[in-house]
C-alpha cells in the first residue's frame, strides 16, 4: 500500500513532467515551463525557489516541485530541468576517490564527472562553511544541457555570485521559523537586485 506522501510525490512528478513540456497561455501559444526540483530539505526547497524566481526574472516560466525522493534521477530523466545541489556532494557521488578539496579543485572534479546532458552553474563559493581539510561544498545549480539561453544562464550564475553562507543560514532559519520559502527567496532576490 502506498502512503499518501508517496502518491503526492508521484502526482507532483507527473505534474512537473507535464509542466516541463508546455503551458497554455492566454494567446493559446504553448510556452515551455522550466521545472526546478529538489528534495524535502529546507535548503533544497529554498534554493529551488531562488533559482525558479531568478529564471522568472529572465522571462522564463517556471514551476517548483520539491519533496522528490530521487531528484538526481529526475533531472537525468528530464522530469525536472534544474536542481540545486552541493558540488562536493556531487563529487562524493560521482567520483568518491577524487582528491579534490579546494573550491577550484571541486569545480573541476564536478565538471569532469557530469553525466551526459547535465551542466552545472557557477559555484556559490560563499556558501561553503567547511574548513579546507574537507571537500568544498558550494551551492550550484545542475541543469539540463541546451535548454537555457545566455540571459537565463546569467541569472543562475548571478545567484552564485551573490549568495553567502551567512545569507543562506539566515534564509533557512526564516523558513524553519515560519516564512514561506517563496517569500524568503523573493526578498533575497529583491535585496540583491537580481
Amino acid at each position: 500500500m502506498h502512503s499518501v506522501a508517496v502518491r503526492g510525490t508521484a502526482a507532483a512528478i507527473l505534474a512537473a513532467a507535464c509542466a516541463f513540456t508546455t503551458v497554455s497561455c492566454a494567446s493559446d501559444e504553448a510556452r515551455p515551463v522550466v521545472v526546478v526540483g529538489g528534495d524535502s530539505t529546507t535548503e533544497s526547497v529554498l534554493l529551488a525557489e531562488i533559482y525558479s524566481q531568478a529564471l522568472e526574472r529572465a522571462g522564463t516560466d517556471s514551476a517548483v516541485v520539491t519533496g522528490l525522493p530521487t531528484p538526481l534521477a529526475d533531472l537525468d530523466a528530464g522530469r525536472i530541468a534544474v536542481l540545486p545541489a552541493r558540488n562536493g556532494a556531487l563529487v562524493d557521488r560521482w567520483n568518491p576517490a577524487s582528491p579534490a578539496r579546494t573550491p577550484d579543485e571541486v569545480v573541476a572534479a564536478v565538471n569532469s564527472a557530469l553525466p551526459q546532458g547535465i551542466s552545472v552553474s557557477d559555484a556559490a563559493d560563499g556558501t561553503d562553511p567547511r574548513p579546507r581539510l574537507a571537500r568544498a561544498l558550494s551551492v550550484v545549480a545542475l541543469y539540463r544541457s541546451g535548454i537555457f539561453d545566455r540571459q537565463q544562464l546569467k541569472k543562475l550564475n548571478y545567484v552564485a555570485g551573490e549568495l553567502t553562507t551567512e545569507e543562506l543560514v539566515d534564509l533557512i532559519h526564516q523558513v524553519d521559523t515560519g516564512s514561506r520559502p517563496a517569500d524568503a527567496a523573493r526578498s533575497w532576490l529583491d535585496a540583491h537586485s537580481l
